[in-house]
C-alpha cells in the first residue's frame, strides 16, 4: 500500500555522500548516519532497486574514508567531517557497516570494490575484537553505545553481540577465512549459551556463573549481561536480529510472549523494550539525564517502551525465518492502519500508550522497516 512512497522517502535521501537518516535533510538527520544508511542499504539489496544500492556504495566508501586509527567505523559523516559519538562511541556503527557492506560485496561481485574494502573490513573486525576488553569473546558497549543511546542498556548488549556475529559470518563468507568462520561460530554459541536460559540449558561454563544461576528462565534472550548481573527486558531488535540469523528459541513460546504484549498494550506495535521503565524505578535515574538536546524517553515513548517501525521490520523478517507468519502479517496490517487513519506517514516512531506518530518525519529508518515488513 505505501511501499512507492517508502522507496521515493529513501530516493530523495541519497547524495553524493550517501543515504541521509531523513528525506527532508534538516538537522541532525542531512547526515550519513552508519547504522541508518546501512539498514537503509539493507533494504535496498532486499529489493533490488539500483538506485538505493549506488546510494549504498556511496555511504559504504564515506564511512571507510572515515574510517578511524583504530578501525572504528564513525556514527556520521556530514560535510566531509567524522562523528564517532558524544557522550560515548557508538558500536553498532562499526557492526552494521562490515554486515552490510559485505552484503552489498555478495550481491554486487566488484572484485576490485572487495579486494579494495578488505583492510577496512579487517580492521574494523579487529576494532570490535578489542572491544572485548576481556578477550572472552562478547564486546562490552558503555551504556548509551548504540542505536538506543538514550537508554540504560550496557554491558555484553543482546543487540550489539548478535550484530558482531553476523559481521564475523559475513566476513568469513566474503574473504572464505576460516579463521573468522570459527570465531563466528564461537561467538554465535557463547550468545546462545549465555542469553537464553531455559529449563533445560546446558551446564557449559558461563560468563557470570553467579549471576546465570540467578536469573529465571524467560521465552526470548535477555537484553545484556553486566558484571553487576544480567538486564532481563525485551530487546525487540536483539531478539529480532538473533530469529533472522537463526539462533535456538522455542518459537512458539516466544510467539505466545509476543500476544501478552500486544494484548497489554492493545495494539501490535509493539515496544522496543518491555517493560516500560517509570519515574521511582530503580532504572529511572539512569534514564533522566541521559540526553542531548531535549528528554525524549517519557514512559511508551522514544526508547522507553516506544515503537520503533524500522525493528518492527526486522521482527516481521525474524519471525518469517522461523516459519512464523501470522505476527508479521498482524504488525504489517497495523501499521499501514495508523499510517492511514494518522495521516502521517514513516514517522521517527509510535508512542505506546496513545499510538501518537512522533519524532522526525520522512525517514529513512522507518521506511525501510516498511519494505522489511513487506518482504
Amino acid at each position: 500500500m505505501f511501499k512507492r512512497e517508502a522507496i521515493e522517502i529513501i530516493k530523495k535521501a541519497i547524495t553524493e555522500e550517501g543515504i541521509l537518516a531523513s528525506a527532508q535533510q534538516r538537522d541532525n538527520y542531512a547526515r550519513v548516519w552508519a547504522r541508518d544508511s546501512m539498514m537503509t542499504g539493507y533494504a535496498g539489496i532486499l529489493i533490488h532497486d539500483e538506485e538505493i544500492l549506488a546510494g549504498l556504495e556511496k555511504s559504504v566508501l564515506t564511512l571507510a574514508k572515515h574510517q578511524a586509527e583504530n578501525g572504528q567505523i564513525p556514527s556520521n559523516v556530514v560535510n566531509d567531517k567524522a562523528s564517532y559519538g558524544t557522550h560515548v562511541g557508538r558500536t553498532d556503527a562499526t557492526t552494521w557497516w562490515v554486515v552490510t557492506t559485505c552484503e552489498y560485496l555478495k550481491i554486487t561481485r566488484n572484485q576490485e570494490l572487495k579486494k579494495g574494502l578488505k583492510e577496512n573490513i579487517y580492521k574494523a573486525l579487529s576494532c570490535l575484537k578489542s572491544w572485548e576488553y576481556n578477550q572472552r569473546g562478547l564486546v562490552y558497549s558503555p551504556l548509551g553505545g548504540n542505536w538506543a543511546d538514550e537508554y540504560v542498556t550496557s554491558g555484553y548488549t543482546l543487540y550489539d553481540n548478535v550484530l558482531r556475529y553476523w559481521a564475523l559470518k559475513n566476513a568469513a563468507e566474503m574473504y572464505d577465512d576460516r579463521t573468522l568462520k570459527t570465531l563466528a561460530e564461537n561467538t554465535k554459541n557463547l550468545i546462545q549459551e549465555n542469553f537464553y536460559k531455559t529449563k533445560n540449558s546446558s551446564d557449559s561454563a558461563k560468563y557470570h556463573e553467579t549471576a546465570y544461576a540467578k536469573v529465571a528462565a524467560k521465552p526470548y534472550f535477555c537484553a545484556s549481561l553486566n558484571a553487576n548481573g544480567y538486564d532481563v527486558r525485551f530487546d525487540l531488535a536483539g531478539n529480532a536480529l538473533a530469529l533472522l540469523l537463526g539462533f535456538d528459541l522455542d518459537v512458539n513460546a516466544f510467539s505466545e510472549f509476543l500476544n501478552e504484549v500486544k494484548n497489554e498494550f492493545r495494539h501490535w506495535m509493539l515496544p522496543a523494550f518491555y517493560p516500560v521503565i517509570f519515574p521511582g524505578d530503580d532504572d529511572w535515574r539512569l534514564l533522566e539525564n541521559n540526553y542531548s538536546y531535549s528528554f525524549k524517553n517519557e514512559p511508551y515513548h522514544f526508547h522507553n517502551g516506544g515503537s520503533w517501525p524500522i525493528f518492527l521490520g526486522w521482527l516481521c523478517l525474524g519471525l518469517k525465518h522461523k516459519g512464523v507468519k501470522d505476527i508479521p502479517q498482524m504488525i504489517l496490517k497495523q501499521y499501514e492502519e495508523l499510517m492511514a487513519e494518522k495521516g502521517e506517514h514513516f514517522r521517527e516512531y509510535y508512542s505506546t500508550d496513545q499510538l501518537l506518530p512522533l519524532g522526525t518525519e520522512q525517514l529513512c529508518f522507518s521506511a525501510s522497516g516498511y519494505l522489511l515488513m513487506t518482504y
